[in-house]
C-alpha cells in the first residue's frame, strides 16, 4: 500500500534532507583557497552565516520529515559533527571548527523553529 498525505510528504522531506546532507558533504570536500567557495561579499565570520543558512534548510527538512524539532536539531548537530571532524578534517586547507558546529546547530534549530511557526500559523488560519 502506498503512503498518502502526511506520510508521503514526510518521506519526501526525509529524502530531500538526505540529498541535502550529500550536498553539504560534497561542498565540505572542496579545498579552500582556490576560489571555489569565495563569495562576492566578505565580512568577519561570514562563514558562520553560511553554515547557519545551509543547516537551517537541513533543520527545516528534518522537522518536516520527523515532525519534531528535537529530532531536527539533533540530526543537524550530528551531521555537523560528521562534517567538521570526518569530512573537513581530511581536506587540504580545511580544519574542524567548533564555532562552525555551533553555527550548524543554531541554523538547524532556526530551520526547525521556522517550520513550527509556519505550521502553527496555518493551524490558526484553519480555525478562523
Amino acid at each position: 500500500m502506498k503512503p498518502h498525505g502526511p506520510d508521503r510528504r514526510r518521506r519526501w522531506a526525509l529524502l530531500a534532507a538526505a540529498l541535502w546532507v550529500v550536498g553539504l558533504f560534497a561542498l565540505s570536500s572542496l579545498p579552500l583557497g582556490g576560489g571555489a567557495l569565495d563569495f562576492w561579499w566578505r565580512f568577519p565570520h561570514d562563514d558562520k552565516v553560511v553554515h547557519a543558512g545551509l543547516y537551517a534548510v537541513l533543520g527545516a527538512l528534518l522537522r518536516l520529515g520527523s515532525g519534531r524539532a528535537a529530532v531536527a536539531v539533533a540530526g543537524g548537530g550530528l551531521v555537523g559533527v560528521v562534517d567538521e571532524w570526518l569530512v573537513q578534517a581530511r581536506v587540504p586547507g580545511r580544519h574542524p571548527d567548533p564555532l562552525d558546529l555551533l553555527a550548524d546547530v543554531a541554523g538547524a534549530a532556526l530551520g526547525a523553529l521556522a517550520v513550527g511557526a509556519v505550521a502553527r500559523r496555518r493551524r490558526g488560519r484553519a480555525l478562523e
